[in-house]
């Protein structure tokens, strides 16, 4: 009997520990073929909210090298200026001011416009500004007379500008006790592309719309954008919508750290990919504003070594879904800022800055041995030429968010030097909360003049698998690769 009973035992133990391997020690599988995606060299973009208008960008100095030097740092990209408060603002010169014009109650000064539009030349990004949709007509069209005016200010002073109209027009009841509908929207937007084709330094400028908050929320929400594009597909270069995972106020850790919340974004990218396939304009697809979660981020965490998992699968999985350009809210302010009140970076940004060193815009196909609920999670590019290899680099990127274990994990597919295969290692200092962040053992900062460390990486021979820490992140380099969408 006793023979038995540790004989079941020992089978349990077994048995357990075989399942254990099955779950963390997966294989990744990369398929040379054609590109899977060819996204924009902008894929990674950063939004600055328009509350900083309201204070004359006090807090956010465009004049201070310094911040400039960490906002250049992740170009090139879109730089856009949105938010909730684009449908509060009006635009004017210096010598006159416009007050409270309906809804709108903010003065963006041209001086104001100048600096901005400077500092984004300095720190090489472009501005996508997002006009006032609000400004309306008795009888309900857009009164289009104060864009107007921004945009002639803006051909006069020749600035490179992405245009948009508007900030999540789903929501406009419940902010504003208004509503705009689609068919209205899509005749406004066709009034601004003709406004800017008047103008010889936009009439190929980009226009993209129409910033809904969740198109996937409800099937009204699906037909709003439906009813858009068939009256405004043609006008504008991308569709942009909206992703959060959940809201700041409720945020815990199991959801930061869970594969289901990672999943949800799958299914949000894949309503708006067939609302757009149905309406067949072709249009490119945009996460025009994004970041862990809503109404400013979760206290504490979006703004920790905790979110970075869920920023760089957003950057895996869109890429690999076949999103244009994500915009991740917010560079500056607010508990998911990339950039905290004092300057210093989050681990969010250094997380963007290795992404902008060392990923493509060439996306590649990767299998999983594993389910969607698997703790690790890669993805695969065609690397960024470096001083270190050349173009035929691939680069497999990706997170294990189990807190337990570590995680051996192999590949397949593709042949590469064994001899130089490049790795780093991101991994928390002291804990997820931390707002430092280790490459290869080595917590960055940047220096006092804004300068990047030395982001060198381990050189590792006859590597044949990887074993990540848990709750770590990982960019691992292969170079001389066969993938012959590399070469």
């Amino acid at each position: 009997m006793i023979r038995s009973r540790i004989f079941r035992t020992v089978f349990l133990l077994l048995t357990f520990t075989c399942l254990s391997y099955s779950s963390y020690y997966p294989n990744f599988n990369l398929i040379n073929e054609e590109p899977l995606n060819i996204v924009s060299e902008n894929f990674l973009s950063v939004a600055l909210d328009c509350s900083n208008i309201e204070g004359r960008f006090s807090d956010f100095n465009l004049s201070d090298p310094y911040l400039t030097s960490l906002v250049k740092h992740l170009s090139p990209m879109y730089f856009r200026v949105g938010g909730t408060y684009a449908d509060r603002i009006v635009f004017s010169d210096d010598v006159s001011s416009f007050g409270k014009v309906g809804l709108a109650d903010i003065t963006f000064l041209a001086s104001d416009y100048l600096k901005l539009y400077q500092f984004t030349q300095n720190a090489e990004v472009q501005l996508i500004y997002d006009l006032n949709s609000l400004l309306r007509n008795e009888d309900g069209t857009w009164n289009s007379s104060n864009a107007a005016e921004m945009i002639k200010f803006s051909s006069d002073h020749q600035m490179n500008v992405v245009w948009e109209l508007g900030n999540e027009p789903d929501l406009y009841k419940s902010i504003y006790k208004t509503h705009v509908d689609a068919t209205q929207l899509a005749k406004d937007y066709k009034i601004l592309r003709n406004m800017l084709n008047q103008y010889e330094i936009y009439n190929s400028s980009y226009l993209v719309g129409i910033d809904m908050f969740d198109v996937g929320g409800s099937q009204a929400n699906q037909e709003y954008l439906s009813n858009f594009l068939s009256g405004a597909s043609d006008v504008v270069h991308a569709v942009t919508w909206h992703q959060y995972y959940f809201p700041g106020k409720s945020a815990t850790e199991e959801l930061f750290l869970s594969p289901s919340t990672y999943n949800y974004l799958e299914q949000r990218i894949g309503v708006v990919k067939n609302v757009v396939s149905k309406s067949g304009s072709g249009n490119k697809i945009w996460l025009g504003e994004t970041s862990s979660a809503y109404n400013g981020g979760a206290k504490g965490m979006s703004d920790k070594f905790i979110a970075t998992f869920l920023w760089l699968d957003k950057l895996g999985l869109g890429a690999k879904l076949g999103l244009d350009v994500i915009i991740r809210q917010t560079i500056f302010h607010d508990n998911y800022a990339l950039i905290d009140n004092n300057y210093v970076p989050n681990p969010d940004w250094w997380v963007s800055v290795l992404y902008k060193q060392l990923v493509s815009s060439t996306v590649l196909s990767l299998t999983s041995s594993e389910n969607s609920e698997s703790p690790v999670r890669m993805y695969a590019h065609c690397a960024k030429k470096t001083d270190l290899w050349d173009t035929s680099a691939v680069v497999l990127f990706g997170l294990n968010v189990n807190g337990t274990s570590n995680s051996i994990f192999t590949w397949s597919g593709f042949e590469y030097d064994k001899t130089n295969v490049y790795s780093y290692e991101l991994t928390f200092d002291g804990s997820l909360y931390s707002q430092n962040i280790k490459l290869n053992d080595q917590v960055l900062s940047v220096s006092p003049n804004g300068d990047l460390p030395d982001l060198t990486p381990k050189v590792n021979e006859d590597l044949e698998n990887y074993l990540m820490p848990p709750q770590s992140l990982i960019f691992l380099v292969f170079t001389k690769t066969d993938i012959d969408a590399c070469i």
